[in-house]
């Protein structure tokens, strides 16, 4: 398979997605496929753009805080927090972590389906228990080592700010403008370590689990391998993983303008029908609006599930057709070699002639 930079594999990537979803187009296989997509790639993206956020002219900001006064813990309150964190301890966090297995080995059978161009989920199922587990390790590893890291750096932070933070419960209490440069830190650390874990989890999803699924590959070769293609080329990784948020950031604005333009239409034409059958009879109007919201709240998710899925299809896609020329395997898989042509037929020579023409002619 040839190597496809970020920028080339778009277009093959959007072929395959629908060579994938659509061709052939059957309703519930699309909604299945989509579904796992959105619950294994994600689909459409999240932005905030912080719209509490806080102006210079917002009343009461450049008042002191006022003190706050601490209440004083009773043993009972304590046996209770104790009681919620062993409850958290023992039963929330296994299930989150069996919850995580399922999706992990949901993902690896998605990744096999587009891979192979397969619309059957169960197959690939039943291949990847183990390269699950060995995901699940690793990501594990991963959480434990960010929370490690944000603590260290909440830590910092407040022996840093340390006076600050002991003046809010004083009769001098700081205010808003004290709290600014904390708030910058705190700004721009969230900023490095959302890039950062956006780009661990890229690798990881994208490029790492490849090498589990069809190598059987141990977390240390897997991620060593990794680290090998990216350093050979960084700039190319290094652009994939902006390019692949930036469509789908872009995508996503677009589908959600569309989606809330078809919405308050659909809503508006409702709205009339309603107050229409409430001059009728407002027992009509109810019985039938009721389930005319119903219906309209269902098929929104639906269109959610169906767009989101699309993406998350698209990026899987886009990922596999980045990757398979700089890996091997995978590209073995997107693109088989053909078998080498046969050898051009050549007529036999007569006996006594040699393979010149020029001395033959000469004999």
């Amino acid at each position: 398979m040839i190597t496809l930079s970020a920028a080339q594999a778009i277009s093959p990537a959007i072929e395959r997605t629908k060579q994938f979803l659509f061709r052939p187009f059957r309703l519930g296989t699309f909604l299945k496929l989509t579904l796992v997509a959105m619950l294994t790639e994600g689909g459409l993206a999240s932005c905030n753009f912080g719209r509490n956020i806080p102006s210079g002219n917002t009343p009461g900001l450049n008042h002191p805080i006022p003190p706050m006064h601490w209440p004083q813990i009773h043993w009972p309150v304590v046996a209770i927090v104790l009681a919620v964190a062993a409850v958290v301890a023992l039963v929330v966090i296994p299930i989150m972590i069996a919850i995580s297995y399922l999706l992990i080995r949901l993902r690896f059978s998605y990744f096999d389906c587009v891979l192979h161009q397969q619309r059957l989920i169960a197959p690939a199922w039943r291949r990847y228990h183990r390269q699950s587990m060995r995901y699940l390790g690793l990501t594990l590893c991963v959480s434990v080592a960010f929370w490690i890291v944000l603590a260290a750096i909440a830590y910092g932070l407040y022996q840093r700010f340390k006076p600050l933070f002991q003046a809010i419960g004083s009769d001098h209490a700081p205010g808003f403008a004290d709290f600014l440069p904390l708030i910058g830190i705190v700004l721009l650390i969230a900023l490095a370590l959302g890039l950062i874990a956006y780009f661990i989890h890229t690798a990881l999803s994208y490029f790492v689990l490849p090498h589990m699924a069809l190598e059987d590959a141990s977390i240390s070769d897997a991620l060593g391998d990794v680290w090998g293609d990216i350093l050979a080329e960084p700039w190319q990784y290094l652009f994939f993983v902006l390019l692949r948020g930036l469509l789908t950031i872009a995508v996503s604005i677009v589908t959600v303008i569309a989606l809330m333009i078809a919405t308050l239409i659909l809503g508006g034409i409702g709205l009339v029908v309603v107050l229409l059958l409430k001059a009728v009879s407002t027992t009509l109007a109810i019985s039938l609006g009721v389930p005319a919201a119903i219906l309209g709240a269902a098929l929104f998710l639906v269109a959610i599930v169906a767009i989101g899925g699309t993406i998350g299809t698209f990026r899987r896609n886009y990922a596999l057709l980045f990757y398979g020329g700089r890996y091997p395997p995978l590209g073995v898989i997107l693109a088989p070699r053909l078998p080498p042509p046969p050898p051009a037929w050549e007529p036999p020579q007569q006996p006594g002639t040699s393979g010149t023409p020029g001395i033959a002619e000469g004999i």
